[in-house]
């Protein structure tokens, strides 16, 4: 299939694009800086799309022609003035899929997030969301893809992961319990490739998740464990009142890990049924206890 993939350059969408290419497919990729394509892949097609400016159907639809599928993996978790999430998130992947609906595009796959459809969602939930329900509304085949926090080689929040587990003491926000079921991302672009293959594609809102839920605390110990570090893990709960107001000054800071929306949607919650991956994959999910090593990194 000739696949249109958004975000190419990106943490999965890299991963998405060398799964995609393994299975033989030919992969366009769109990104703001064609020239940096050939370190994913020297044999990926790039093509200059600029979020930032593509708000129209028409700035797409010299990319979505001829295409059989178009996925977005465009995302970021800070705006600024320059990348605001309703643009980024919601008015440029809209353009992108109205454009895919013009050219006749067979399916379409968007890399949302879990708490996406939170009622009370922060920012960057909602503007997934519109872009979610505007994919919906146009009805092509669609799926849309809401992983829980995605692990993997060259993610930043997994080596943030990495290096707290390594602590002697390792900080939590409060108790610890914040609920999550991390997936790998190698199971993320695999399950993605079955997902577009297989004849009848699943649509509308699909969990993406590790095979278990756990808790903040639990995760550690168990990467604690992954990492091959054989002492117990000890931990230092700090006061939520003290969590917050670290998360209000890290919104002003540029680079920081939190802010007052990251702490949202962590105190949410991101869990969610693994059923549909383990279908795609034909197996279960890798759990952490195989993120790192041979088994989840290469």
């Amino acid at each position: 299939m000739k696949i249109l993939l958004a975000g190419a350059t990106g943490f999965v969408g890299r991963h998405l694009a060398n799964a995609l290419e393994a299975a033989g497919h030919e992969v366009h990729a769109a990104v703001r800086h064609p020239s940096r394509a050939h370190r994913v892949s020297p044999t990926l097609c790039a093509k200059a799309a600029d979020f930032t400016l593509a708000t129209r159907a028409a700035d797409w639809l010299p990319l979505a022609g001829g295409m059989d599928v178009v996925i977005n993996a465009v995302g970021i978790l800070r705006e600024s003035r320059r990348q605001p999430f309703e643009l980024i998130h919601h008015r440029a992947p809209a353009a992108l899929f109205d454009a895919a609906a013009q050219a006749g595009v067979r399916r379409i796959v968007q890399i949302s997030a879990l708490g996406a459809d939170h009622p009370a969602g922060t920012p960057y939930q909602r503007s997934k969301s519109a872009a979610d329900q505007h994919l919906l509304s146009l009805g092509i085949p669609a799926a849309i893809v809401r992983p829980s926090v995605i692990f993997g080689k060259g993610s930043a929040s997994a080596q943030l992961f990495r290096t707290m587990a390594h602590l002697p003491l390792i900080p939590l926000p409060g108790d610890g319990l914040q609920q999550l079921q991390p997936i790998h991302v190698h199971d993320l672009a695999d399950a993605v490739v079955e997902l577009l293959e297989s004849e009848t594609m699943a649509t509308g809102p699909l969990d993406f998740v590790g095979p278990e839920a756990l808790s903040l605390r639990e995760f550690y110990a168990k990467l604690r464990h992954a990492l091959g570090i054989r002492r117990p893990a000890r931990f230092l709960p700090i006061p939520m009142p003290l969590i917050e107001t670290a998360a209000r000054l890290g919104s002003y800071l540029p680079g920081v890990a939190l802010d007052t929306d990251t702490l949202a949607m962590l105190n949410q919650g991101s869990v969610g049924d693994s059923s549909v991956v383990a279908q795609l994959l034909r197996r279960p999910p890798r759990p952490v206890e195989h993120f790192v090593g041979s088994r989840g990194e290469r």
